[in-house]
């Protein structure tokens, strides 16, 4: 898992590296530093790192390790990857089949974007839509392609995927 965090550290030599190894030394990975070293507040400076750990011990051990250093931790949240994908939907559209659509996939496990662009061919019924799909994993993207996939058979409609994940 990865996670971010802002510190603030005693504005003094050999600080950073205070804050940094505990995350060695349980095993995470350091993906960034950034060491605001002008602006000094209060006598800290202000250091945001972005690291990987293995579970849920391996962070504990990292916070209390900070904690008994003097390693102020003013903001920590996980980053989670997402993997999108897009699909341009093409037909008889209507607003009933559209709003069936985004709501099973709101619905589906793992789903954190969804944007839909909608377009009105005048004098036709043919709408084009392009959606475009935030997942947390992977597999997911495989689900959301056969519920179209089913869906477009269903409604008769064309859809195309993108070439993402």
């Amino acid at each position: 898992m990865r996670v971010n965090v802002d510190l603030r550290l005693k504005d003094v030599p050999g600080q950073l590296i205070k804050a940094l190894e505990p995350i060695s030394l349980n095993e995470g990975n350091i993906v960034g530093v950034v060491h605001n070293h002008d602006l000094v507040t209060g006598g800290r400076i202000s250091v945001n790192v972005t690291f990987e750990y293995k579970d849920q011990r391996a962070l504990d051990a990292i916070s209390s390790a900070w904690k008994e250093r003097g390693v102020e931790v003013v903001k920590m949240g996980e980053i989670f990857r997402t993997y999108a994908a897009e699909y341009l939907l093409v037909g008889d559209l209507t607003h009933a089949i559209l709003r069936t659509i985004t709501e099973s996939i709101e619905g589906m496990e793992g789903v954190e974007t969804m944007d839909l662009q909608y377009s009105l061919a005048t004098g036709t019924a043919d709408r084009s839509v392009l959606l475009v799909v935030s997942v947390r994993e992977r597999e997911r993207v495989r689900d959301i392609d056969s519920y179209l996939g089913a869906m477009s058979e269903r409604h008769d409609f064309l859809l195309i995927r993108g070439m993402g994940v």
